[in-house]
C-alpha cells in the first residue's frame, strides 16, 4: 500500500520493483482497488473543497463530503437526503471509476500471479470484493444525518461495477478475452457487434439532439447560469457538474427521438407529441429543454433517427460477419436491431433516478414504452436495411463502395 500511495495517483503501479516474483492474485487485487479508491473518492472531494474556498458558507468538511457523495452517486449508491432521496448518477463522473477499475484490473493481471481460471476468479473476486468493501467504509464514513448514504447498496453495486469492469480489464490483458469472443458461434458475434453498433448510433443521436437543443437554447442557458452568480471558480464547476451529467442527457435525446420521451419530475413529459413541464431548478443544462407545450411539425422528424440506428445495426453485423442467404442475413440483421433496443433499454434503465424531494424523485424514461418501442424499431429497420440493400445490390451490380460479401450475397440471392 505504500509503494501505491507514494505515487501520483493519475497512474496505476507498474510491476513489482527489481523484477521480483509476481504477487499473490488476493494481494495484488487488494492493492489495487485501495488505488482505485483513493484515485477515485481524494480528487473529487478536492474538487468540492476548492469551490468551497470560493464560497462563504458551509465548512470544510460538508464540502469534503459534498465531493465523497458525488463519487458515491457515481456508484449509482442512493443517498438519503432529509427530505427525499438521490440516486441519479452522473455518467460523466462514473467514468471515473469505470476508467480506474479498468486498469487496476489490467494492472492485476500484468503484476499478480495467475496461473489458470482458478487464479483468474480469485484475483478478479478479491478486487470486486475489497473494492466494494472500500466504498462501503468511505460511505459510512461520510454519513450524516442530511445526507446518509445506503451502505448495503453500496457494497453491492461497488462490487458488481468492479467484478464487471475491473474483470473486462483482467480478461483482457491476459488475453483471454479474444479466445472467449472467438469461441462464441458466428451468428452471436454478429448479433452483438451490429447491437453494439446500433446502440452507438443511437447514442450519437441524442447527444446530437442535445448538442442542437443547447445551441437553440443558449439564450435561456446562459440566464441560468447567470441567476445563479456563480462566480469564476463556482463557473468552472457549474461547468464541470453540467459535463458529468451530459452523458444522461444523451441518453434522454434519445428516448426522445424514440418516441416516447422522457420524464424530469413526476407528471411531466418532453416528448414529439408534446411537452409539459413543472418547476425545475436553475441548472444550466435544462435550460436545452423545450418550452413550448407542441412542438413544431418538422420536430418529428427526429423520429427517423432510431431507424437510422436500426439500420446501422443490421448492416453492421452482416458486413462484419457476411451472411449470403437472404432470409439468414435479414434475420441476423434484425437480431442485430433487437439486441441494441435491448441494450440501449438497459442504459436508460441506469441513466434515470430521483434527484431530491416531491416531483424530482421522477427522473428518467418510462421502461415499458421505451423497450417496445427500441426493439421493434431497431429489429425492423436493420432487417429491412439489409434486404434493401440486397435489392440494391441486385439492380446495381457494379455498384461502388460494396462489398465483396454484399456482391457474393447477390449472386447466391439471383441463384435461389
Amino acid at each position: 500500500m505504500t509503494d501505491l500511495l507514494a505515487r501520483s495517483v493519475a497512474r496505476v503501479p507498474g510491476r513489482p520493483p527489481g523484477g521480483g516474483h509476481p504477487r499473490p492474485a488476493p494481494v495484488g487485487a487488494l492493492l489495487a482497488a485501495g488505488w482505485a479508491v483513493l484515485a477515485g473518492a481524494l480528487p473529487c472531494a478536492a474538487l468540492a473543497v476548492v469551490g468551497w474556498f470560493a464560497t462563504t458558507g458551509g465548512t470544510a468538511s460538508w464540502a469534503f463530503r459534498i465531493g465523497v457523495d458525488a463519487w458515491l452517486a457515481a456508484h449509482w449508491v442512493p443517498i438519503a437526503l432529509s427530505d427525499g432521496r438521490y440516486d441519479l448518477a452522473p455518467w460523466g463522473l462514473t467514468a471515473l471509476p469505470v476508467l480506474l477499475l479498468w486498469r487496476a484490473g489490467g494492472w492485476v493481471a500484468r503484476t499478480a500471479e495467475l496461473r489458470g481460471a482458478r487464479d483468474t476468479c480469485l484475483g478478479v473476486g478479491s478486487l470486486a470484493v475489497g473494492y466494494g468493501a472500500l466504498v462501503t467504509l468511505v460511505a459510512l464514513a461520510t454519513r450524516a444525518d442530511e445526507a446518509a448514504p445506503d451502505l448495503v447498496r453500496a457494497f453491492g453495486y461497488a462490487t458488481v461495477l468492479a467484478a464487471v469492469v475491473g474483470g473486462a480489464g483482467t480478461i483482457r490483458e491476459t488475453g483471454h478475452a479474444k479466445s472467449f469472443w472467438g469461441r462464441l458461434p458466428e451468428g452471436v458475434r454478429a448479433v452483438l457487434y451490429g447491437g453494439t453498433a446500433g446502440l452507438v448510433a443511437l447514442l450519437t443521436c441524442g447527444t446530437a439532439l442535445v448538442a442542437v437543443s443547447l445551441a437553440v437554447h443558449a439564450g435561456r442557458v446562459a440566464d441560468l447560469t447567470g441567476s445563479l452568480a456563480p462566480g469564476p471558480v463556482g463557473l468552472v464547476l457549474l461547468l464541470v457538474a453540467c459535463l458529468a451529467y451530459l452523458p444522461n442527457a444523451a441518453v434522454f435525446g434519445a428516448a426522445y427521438a424514440l418516441g416516447p420521451g422522457f420524464a424530469v419530475g413526476t407528471g411531466t413529459v418532453v416528448a414529439p407529441s408534446g411537452v409539459l413541464l413543472g418547476t425545475l431548478p436553475a441548472f444550466p443544462l435544462l435550460g436545452a429543454l423545450p418550452v413550448t407545450t407542441t412542438p413544431p411539425g418538422w420536430l418529428a422528424a427526429v423520429l427517423v433517427l432510431p431507424i437510422a440506428a436500426g439500420a446501422v445495426a443490421g448492416l453492421a453485423a452482416v458486413r462484419r460477419y457476411p451472411e449470403y442467404g437472404v432470409e439468414t442475413a435479414a434475420a441476423r440483421a434484425g437480431l442485430a436491431g433487437v439486441a441494441g433496443g435491448v441494450m440501449y433499454t438497459l442504459v436508460a434503465l441506469l441513466a434515470g433516478g430521483s434527484v431530491g424531494p416531491g416531483r424530482l424523485a421522477d427522473v428518467g424514461v418510462p421502461a415499458a414504452q421505451t423497450a417496445l418501442i427500441a426493439v421493434s424499431t431497431l429489429g425492423i429497420a436493420g432487417a429491412v436495411a439489409v434486404l434493401a440493400s440486397r435489392a440494391v445490390a441486385r439492380w446495381n451490380p457494379r455498384l461502388p463502395g460494396r462489398s465483396r460479401g454484399d456482391a457474393d450475397g447477390s449472386a447466391a440471392a439471383g441463384e435461389d
